[in-house]
């Protein structure tokens, strides 16, 4: 017979809380490194341009490709998910991302570049998916927007440093020491993952434990079809990729622009990246306990999309209408906005499915968000190829961000009075 946290011993209670902080640190920190490998490219993309002689076509290629990797990952590594521990996936992601940062610190040509983006982005994809499916084990659907806004914070804080200390470290020492440097930490997160996560609280001796009695549960056998038999898998991945797509194009072109078009110095960059990556931090964990206490997923999410559109606007201001640098910074600061519905967007997908489907249906929906990130980055570069203007590249940005915006407004209604969860199957 199944137990729930409601059923279990007070003493159990409390050994589930008490893992449950150990295991959101060690998400966090693999989230971190996930992120810290991905976007430490985008932090040095100037110092790493000018030592490669890379065009800025090729520059954003080069970051963009990381995503079309991280896709094709996640097509592996989702419906293995099904079968394979998290921390497995997350030992076997973190390593061989690790790995691959280390070679990538002897590249020198766009080629052998684009080749070790795409070996670390396939394992990136890994470290995802178990993460995913520590959040589906370690909570319960009630308490996952909240974790998932933490752990998408981290994500975002990685960013932040990447820039915060990527940069000056870049400067003093080059860049290759700065992937060198990533590339260990990365190995030594993997092997701590190895040894301390547990998959969920059975892996801890609570038998039968499981989060809700009487949610679904898919048979072994359910066909990951299934997944796509409900919108709300089309919701999600719409809402993963406005998301994306605005966090890839402004960490890889913001500071460029403020730099090219409004002459900040170069010193600055490391301030207006810190900037936006707390602005991410403060308004994913913001977003996510607010859609856990309003309990309207797809709300917050509409919302979200329209704030990503008004974070378009701001940075188009920014390539069109001289500043001082004290405006520029503030809108830097304002720019995690955009991300706002991030937890909400994979709550809503943990919501509307068996726990067994979440972690493969959440890496289908993030595949959506993984072209956005290839995207949003390759277009503006290739627009601002074209046209010299970093001004045109952000108003295809807002076009982009406005499409997913209608979009959402249409696709994610829910009839009054059906905010509760609803299995897959209910459309």
């Amino acid at each position: 017979m199944s137990s729930s946290f409601d059923t279990i011993t007070e003493a159990q209670r409390a050994r589930i809380t008490h893992w449950q902080w150990g295991i959101l640190a060690l998400a966090v920190i693999a989230e971190i490194f996930l992120a810290a490998d991905w976007y430490g490219f985008a932090a040095v993309l100037t110092f790493v341009s000018e030592s490669l002689k890379l065009q800025p076509w090729e520059a954003g290629f080069a970051q963009g490709i990381f995503a079309i990797a991280y896709g094709a990952g996640m097509f592996f590594w989702s419906p293995v998910s099904r079968t394979m521990t998290a921390r497995r996936m997350l030992v076997i992601g973190l390593i061989g991302s690790g790995l691959g940062m280390a070679v990538q610190v002897y590249v020198q040509g766009f080629a052998e570049l684009v080749v070790l983006r795409i070996i670390i982005g396939f394992f990136d994809a890994a470290v995802w998916t178990g993460n995913i499916k520590l959040m589906v084990g370690w909570w319960p659907e009630s308490r996952r927007a909240s974790i998932m806004g933490i752990i998408l914070a981290a994500y975002s804080l990685a960013i932040t440093a990447d820039f915060a200390v990527g940069i000056p470290l870049t400067i003093a020492y080059g860049w290759r020491t700065f992937f060198a440097v990533l590339a260990v930490l990365t190995l030594i997160v993997g092997i701590l993952d190895l040894i301390l996560v547990r998959d969920n609280p059975q892996d801890i001796g609570i038998k039968d434990f499981i989060w809700e009695l009487a949610k679904p549960v898919s048979s072994g056998a359910a066909s990951l079809l299934e997944i796509f038999k409900s919108r709300w898998i089309y919701v999600g991945a719409l809402g993963i990729g406005g998301c994306t797509f605005a966090l890839s194009g402004t960490a890889t072109w913001v500071i460029p622009t403020y730099i090219k078009v409004q002459g900040m110095p170069v010193a600055n960059a490391a301030l207006v990246g810190t900037a936006m990556g707390l602005s991410q931090v403060v308004f994913l964990v913001i977003g996510g306990y607010v859609t856990d206490w309003v309990n309207n997923r797809p709300a917050v999410i509409k919302f979200g999309a329209f704030l990503g559109v008004l974070v378009g606007l701001g940075f188009l201001l920014t390539a069109v209408t001289p500043m001082t640098f004290g405006p520029l910074l503030l809108i830097a600061a304002l720019s995690g906005m955009a991300v706002f519905a991030g937890g909400a967007i994979f709550s809503l997908v943990s919501q509307k499915y068996p726990d067994r489907l979440v972690p493969a249906a959440v890496g289908y929906a993030e595949v959506m968000g993984v072209i956005a990130t290839f995207i949003s980055p390759s277009l503006m570069g290739a627009v601002i190829n074209i046209t010299g203007s970093f001004a045109w590249a952000f108003v295809a940005y807002t076009v982009c961000e406005v499409l997913v915006l209608i979009v959402l407004l249409v696709l994610a209604r829910e009839p009054a009075g059906s905010i509760a969860a609803q299995p897959a199957s209910a459309h």
